[in-house]
């Protein structure tokens, strides 16, 4: 049974999106384009359910990546790591996120999905997807520092 959090359009968006590329989660708003949708849920079971249909890549060297404006924001952190958590819970494998140390000015180009979601904190999370035999994309088009 599919989880209602991503059912319907939000669904056939991921379902679009080839092995290797990216997904996004923020709670940044975006102008609307064909491949962002809208999730009135929050980004604990946006994850959960996330993870229940899109496969994390096992060929990308850091396949989840996350971003926080505030990082020492306790709201910020509890998703960050409900995030991590989820993607750790369904693959049953050790995973770590990497940090981003800045948002880039169009993080969204790289993506072939975003999500959007409520939240007080001001994050972004990035995940690419693999199944089978795939070549991870580039996340972003400019060479970005990962935080230590």
């Amino acid at each position: 049974m599919l989880n209602p959090v991503l059912s319907g359009r939000p669904l056939t968006v991921l379902g679009a999106a080839p092995a290797g590329s990216w997904i996004a989660v923020t709670s940044r708003s975006i102008a609307p384009q064909p491949h962002i949708v809208e999730s009135a849920a929050s980004v604990e079971a946006v994850a959960e359910a996330l993870f229940e249909v899109v496969p994390v890549s096992d060929r990308s060297t850091v396949p989840l990546v996350g971003w926080l404006a505030d990082a020492s924001d306790d709201e910020s952190l509890d998703a960050f790591f409900a995030f991590q958590g989820s993607a750790r819970d369904a693959e049953r494998r050790a995973l770590e996120m990497g940090r981003l140390v800045e948002l880039p000015e169009d993080p969204w180009s790289g993506v072939a999905a975003v999500i959007t979601v409520e939240s007080e904190a001001d994050f972004a999370f990035f995940v690419c997807i693999g199944e089978g035999e795939h070549i991870p994309a580039p996340l972003f088009r400019l060479a970005h520092e990962l935080a230590a």
